[in-house]
């Protein structure tokens, strides 16, 4: 059964001096990384003109490419280092629109964002489909954190100050982590110079009215997080923007 599912990835990365076309390039990289992966082996697609022409970036990806060109193109001619001297490209997955990525750079939030919008009609919520994104995105641009899970628990639950960054369901941190420095989570394991942290294997939801809530699963992530928080190792958005956090 395919249901809804509200899951993000924010992905804050170090500062990007790029132009568009090598930042293109890092990004198809990425969905075809993503591409190899069960349950990501998909199409990836973005509008283009007025009837919403479908331009994939396997089969017309000069077309996909030049979408963005345009889009970006009002980017070009601000004075370098001004808020919006940024670009960004994103894709969809073509069937249903499971996932939404975009990736940004060249400003003061550098990052790469998903969306994970339903249940995969083959794989479902099985937490190895998302760890399996979470270990790509990782493996392809080492980034300042990483945080994954419900937008809702993010907006509702948030155990600390909304300037302060967790980690949601799943995490990674740039620091060296053990299990017995966060004994509340359920994984904690060293990943691509890093640390990889999983509040609990279990999918769940932050709704009380779908069938995947768990109070105790939002318990045991605001835990983890107060714990993270204790060790030092969540950033605030300030540092974030900064650029050098976990360097």
């Amino acid at each position: 059964m395919v249901i809804p599912i509200d899951l993000s990835l924010n992905m804050p990365l170090p500062p990007l001096t790029q132009d568009f076309d090598t930042g293109v390039a890092e990004f198809i990289d990425f969905l075809t990384r993503l591409r190899r992966l069960p349950g990501f082996d998909v199409d990836w697609w973005a509008p283009q003109g007025p009837n919403d022409t479908r331009r994939s970036i396997w089969t017309h990806p000069n077309d996909y490419i030049e979408r963005f060109r345009t889009t970006n193109a009002e980017y070009d001619s601000r004075p370098p280092n001004a808020i919006y001297d940024t670009f960004d490209i994103w894709a969809h997955e073509n069937n249903d629109r499971l996932y939404q990525f975009k990736y940004t750079w060249n400003n003061n939030w550098d990052r790469l964002l998903g969306e994970m919008r339903l249940s995969h009609p083959v794989y479902g919520t099985d937490p190895q489909l998302y760890l399996n994104l979470i270990e790509a995105a990782v493996a392809w641009k080492r980034p300042q954190h990483l945080e994954f899970g419900p937008w809702v628990y993010r907006r509702d639950h948030h155990p600390l100050s909304i300037s302060r960054v967790g980690i949601g369901w799943i995490g990674w941190v740039p620091y060296a982590l053990t299990p017995a420095d966060v004994p509340e989570a359920e994984v904690v394991r060293p990943l691509h110079d890093g640390t990889l942290i999983m509040t609990q294997s279990t999918f769940w939801q932050p709704y009380p009215t779908h069938p995947n809530y768990s109070r105790a699963a939002i318990d045991r992530a605001q835990e983890v997080e107060l714990r993270l928080n204790l060790l030092g190792v969540l950033p605030t958005g300030d540092v974030l923007r900064r650029g050098d956090w976990g360097q």
